[in-house]
């Protein structure tokens, strides 16, 4: 009885295990700013900080953001209670304006925004791809204000505590002079965003993937393979912090992957099980 128990232990672990790596592989973002026709982002646009020169539409899985003046911005009104469930954050966009970067600005522990919040997501201006990007809050927001803000210089992040709200200025390059001027952007410019998501690990933020880009890698996955000069994959943004970034052609699993592993393991632990317990009666008779 000890050994068949011992088996039974052992068959449940690895599934366990098992179960964990395929959900390990597919993480859900502590925040998920999920745009798109489907998305309901929108009700939470634009309470704490109403729109600056900036409109925007809902197409298929996607939002496109019009510039319609300098330093286009809208907040973006979810709360986290723990700002370090946050630290990563991974935005995949198609740019097709001048912009070199996304700008955050986070109202944490209660505070107004004063500058020194504000943290880039480094993009590719005015790319026909899609593509990813990963930036680690802690890192990026220090050089983001140390860089371009007439603030204190930062020595650690200024994001702490509970996250209020985040302001969204989707659009931002420097000025002619290399100095901040707001997002510089000229009139009718524009960047699709499939989701800003935020986690608490790089593994996660490097694991996740939205429908829109699972559907891609599958795709590109069933393509020839293509020369080095014309890749099939979408590809992917440089950082500020010059941190490890997604390929939006990382295959990933999917829940029937699991569905059916875990099928064939409990299949397995039930003939274990039964050969086991038939042979201990056998024993026993004799």
């Amino acid at each position: 009885m000890k050994k068949l128990f011992s088996v039974s232990i052992i068959i449940c672990m690895l599934v366990s295990a098992m179960t964990f790596g395929v959900l390990a592989n597919d993480p859900t973002p502590t925040l998920l700013w999920d745009f798109g026709e489907d998305s309901d982002i929108e009700q939470y646009m634009g309470n704490k900080a109403p729109a600056n020169t900036l409109i925007w539409e809902a197409e298929d899985f996607y939002h496109i953001f019009t510039a319609t003046g300098n330093d286009p911005y809208v907040s973006i009104d979810l709360s986290v209670p723990d700002v370090n469930q946050i630290w990563w954050v991974k935005a995949r966009v198609l740019n097709k304006s001048s912009a070199t970067a996304i700008e955050l600005f986070a109202s944490t522990n209660g505070r107004s925004l004063t500058g020194s919040e504000c943290t880039h997501i480094n993009i590719k201006p005015n790319h026909d791809e899609w593509q990813t990007a990963i930036i680690y809050i802690p890192d990026s927001n220090v050089e983001t204000v140390n860089n371009y803000k007439s603030v204190a210089p930062l020595t650690e992040t200024y994001w702490e505590g509970t996250v209020d709200w985040i302001r969204l200025d989707p659009m931002w390059k420097e000025g002619d002079d290399g100095s901040d001027s707001g997002g510089n952007m000229e009139y009718g410019e524009e960047i699709y965003i499939d989701y800003i998501a935020f986690f608490p690990t790089k593994e996660e933020a490097e694991a996740y993937m939205s429908p829109a880009e699972k559907a891609a890698a599958g795709d590109v996955a069933s393509e020839p393979e293509q020369s080095v000069e014309e890749p099939a994959v979408e590809e992917t943004a440089d950082t500020a912090t010059a941190e490890d970034v997604a390929e939006d052609a990382t295959p990933a699993p999917y829940t029937a992957d699991l569905i059916s592993l875990t099928f064939a393991a409990v299949v397995f632990a039930s003939g274990v099980t039964y050969e086991l317990t038939k042979n201990r009666k056998k024993k026993e008779i004799k």
